[in-house]
């Protein structure tokens, strides 16, 4: 079958694809069920470029937070290497040593409560470091101990993924990216 030539001038960026656990299911940010799941405040983030929101169906999972997927650009048509000098100097480091996933924690405020935010930031391959992707997981204030369990666990959520290509079939699975 050969491509038509609407599909060879589109130009079509990988995504970045994520196992999910069992009980697991990705959702449109637009999805009416999201309504009373998310934590306070991270609802207000829907309209900011938020693709998909990652959470467990079942509310008495363990794991409850959800991840939030959002694309990013650079400022003005530029780099994310602002941005990314920005979060380093904020406190940014590799995630699990993999230098290809900045990650950044921060204390905010969640709604009415105070919280951690960390933020997962990855060049998307292709793009000249002009675009990315930001997973985000919003965390109550917990103990350290708790809180650097729940990070490691979620750091390895976060680096399973790996970059895959649509198919042209919606209904195959994408296609690994990159070597």
């Amino acid at each position: 079958m050969t491509a038509s030539l609407r599909q060879l001038l589109t130009h079509v960026e990988p995504s970045y694809e994520m196992p999910l656990h069992d009980g697991w299911e990705r959702m449109p940010a637009d999805d009416p069920r999201l309504a009373d799941r998310l934590p306070k405040g991270v609802g207000s983030l829907r309209n900011d470029s938020i693709v998909v929101i990652m959470m467990p169906v079942n509310r008495e999972s363990p794991l409850v937070f959800p991840i939030i997927e959002r694309r990013i650009r650079g400022e003005k048509f530029g780099t994310l290497d602002a941005l990314v000098d920005e979060r380093i100097a904020a406190g940014a480091r590799a995630t699990l040593g993999d230098p290809a996933i900045l990650r950044h924690r921060s204390l905010e405020a969640i709604g009415d409560t105070e919280g951690y935010v960390v933020r997962y930031l990855l060049a998307t391959p292709g793009t000249g470091r002009r675009r990315g992707v930001e997973f985000l997981v919003a965390f109550p204030a917990l103990p350290d101990e708790k809180l650097q369990l729940l990070e490691t666990l979620y750091d390895g959520i976060i680096a399973s993924g790996s970059w895959c290509m649509p198919r042209a079939d919606a209904l195959s699975p994408p296609e690994p990216f990159g070597g």
